[in-house]
């Protein structure tokens, strides 16, 4: 290697990349609620040192946790909490309380305590709080014909739900000038950190397009036009990727209960994580209604936030009805839609894309036209109207086959 003069050295290089990933703070919403409370002798500033190696196979998959751990329980039990584990050297980075899922979700740094230490103090000190590593969550988007809408039934995407008829969209940002958003009714928030970059904003918007899209031509239309959008922007650029965490998706949740958006779509998935898990729970029993793409592992894995009891889990299928490839297959598996080559809004204009991403927003825009009142009800819907593909009945492939016919 040659070295110039006056050029700093590589390990000197790398030593400040290290400290500059290391010292990544945690999200906070921007718009909706104060940012994460701070502790007030300003604990966690000196997070670079003596801070125990993580290795976890499930965080392997999406590649990517930040050196931080997320502790979720009752309010009334945070005290207890957060003294058992200062006891055991934790340092205190950030709190939020999601009160209407009466849970206080705190961020720490565990130092010299390791996880299943923290679980145990917790065990004794506050036993309805759970702790876990505050994963990052991805999009769950493959790599790129006018189908869709034919295949599930609805030509040319002509229905359109009642007015008023809301939804939630957590995903990233869109592009509000974007021909097939600007004649739609969104309410679009952030939940990042006013020093958080925002991601690209592609996938939001393509989303967000098949849901509740306007196009004069029709092949932009969202299978559920005329619905009101609640998008909350969740994904902000981390050191490895553009992804959301546990902290900003409880945060997008607490904000659709808040203004009562019970049908919430979520295409994205990454590891298993309990206090995330909770947080679904919680959401589900004040009456989300949860729809999430299976992601795009190829493998046979769970992961969230399909795999919850109480979302609903949906795989992508292309215009010959076959599976896609790459979707993540399982035993949680419900149900299909198209989600292959699907033509979406872009940047540029339009285009093709692939990934359960794009299936879960059309199951979504369709579960909207039958106003269901609870995800049990939803289920029993969708599954009247399933067209069973692979083996008979339900499998880890297809669940319960394709949804169509839904209705206008």
């Amino acid at each position: 290697m040659i070295r110039g003069k006056g050029h700093p050295r590589p390990w000197v290089i790398l030593w400040a990349v290290c400290l500059a990933m290391l010292s990544l703070q945690p999200a906070a919403a921007q718009g909706i609620f104060p940012p994460p409370n701070q502790p007030v002798d300003d604990r966690g500033r000196d997070r670079d040192r003596d801070r125990p190696e993580r290795v976890a196979e499930d965080v392997a998959v999406y590649q990517g946790f930040r050196a931080e751990y997320v502790v979720s329980g009752p309010i009334a039990q945070a005290g207890a909490a957060e003294a058992a584990l200062e006891r055991g050297g934790a340092v205190l980075v950030s709190f939020r309380d999601l009160e209407p899922f009466d849970r206080r979700v705190m961020i720490f740094d565990l130092r010299r305590l390791d996880l299943d230490g923290a679980r145990r103090r917790l065990a004794r000190a506050a036993p309805d709080f759970i702790a876990d590593f505050n994963h990052l969550y991805r999009h769950a988007q493959g790599t790129p014909r006018v189908y869709a809408a034919t295949l599930v039934g609805d030509p040319r995407q002509g229905c359109r739900v009642p007015q008023g008829r809301r939804i939630g969209l957590i995903d990233g940002g869109l592009l509000a000038d974007h021909p097939a958003l600007a004649g739609a009714d969104i309410i679009a928030r952030s939940a990042l950190a006013p020093r958080q970059t925002p991601g690209d904003p592609a996938h939001g918007t393509a989303v967000a397009a098949l849901i509740v899209g306007e196009d004069a031509d029709g092949f932009l239309n969202g299978f559920a036009a005329g619905a009101r959008l609640y998008a909350i922007d969740a994904f902000a650029q981390e050191h490895s990727g553009i992804a959301a965490d546990v902290d900003r998706i409880g945060t997008a949740l607490t904000w659709m209960a808040l203004n009562d958006v019970r049908l919430i779509n979520m295409s994205f998935a990454g590891p298993q994580n309990e206090v995330l898990a909770d947080l679904l729970e919680q959401a589900e029993a004040q009456g989300a209604i949860m729809i999430a793409a299976a992601g795009n592992t190829g493998q046979n894995r769970a992961l969230l936030p399909a795999s919850s009891d109480a979302v609903v889990a949906v795989t992508a299928v292309d215009a010959a009805m076959r599976r896609y490839p790459s979707a993540t297959r399982g035993s949680h598996i419900e149900f299909a839609a198209p989600g292959v080559d699907v033509y979406v809004a872009t940047d540029g204009g339009a285009g093709y894309a692939s990934g359960t991403s794009y299936a879960a927003p059309i199951l979504t825009a369709l579960a909207s036209r039958v106003g269901p009142q609870s995800v049990g009800q939803l289920r029993s819907i969708l599954r009247g109207r399933a067209l069973d593909l692979g083996n008979p009945g339900r499998d880890a492939q297809y669940g319960w086959g394709l949804v169509r016919d839904i209705g206008c």
